[in-house]
């Protein structure tokens, strides 16, 4: 009789104990989903970001290339004409022979 009494009392604190802890389980795996949810916009975000900047990069890149090219140097777009391009024909090559190079100096033996 006694232990009926300890078994009722005891499936009374426990019955509840585990719809309670199956409550807070449902809401914990919705809490967990919905923020990973929320992680993977924020990493589309930015994503995105990094391709706008990326692709500005590129941009900035080729107007930097525009700007130094020889093209600018050879129109009037310096305003005076000091710089002048040499023709094949005045330019003297020079070619390195051996014998004129300084000789390497070491102590590492061959």
């Amino acid at each position: 009789m006694m232990r009926k009494g300890i078994l009722s009392m005891l499936s009374f604190i426990v019955k509840p104990c585990l719809i309670i802890l199956l409550i807070f389980g449902v809401f914990g795996v919705v809490y967990i989903r919905s923020s990973f949810l929320r992680l993977e916009y924020s990493v589309g975000d930015l994503e995105t970001k990094k391709m706008n900047y990326l692709r500005e990069r590129k941009i900035l890149l080729a107007e930097k290339i525009s700007l130094l090219s020889f093209a600018k140097f050879e129109g009037d777009q310096m305003g005076n004409d000091s710089f002048i391009l040499p023709d094949r024909i005045k330019v003297i090559h020079v070619d390195r022979q051996k014998r004129y190079l300084p000789y390497k100096a070491s102590l590492e033996r061959k």
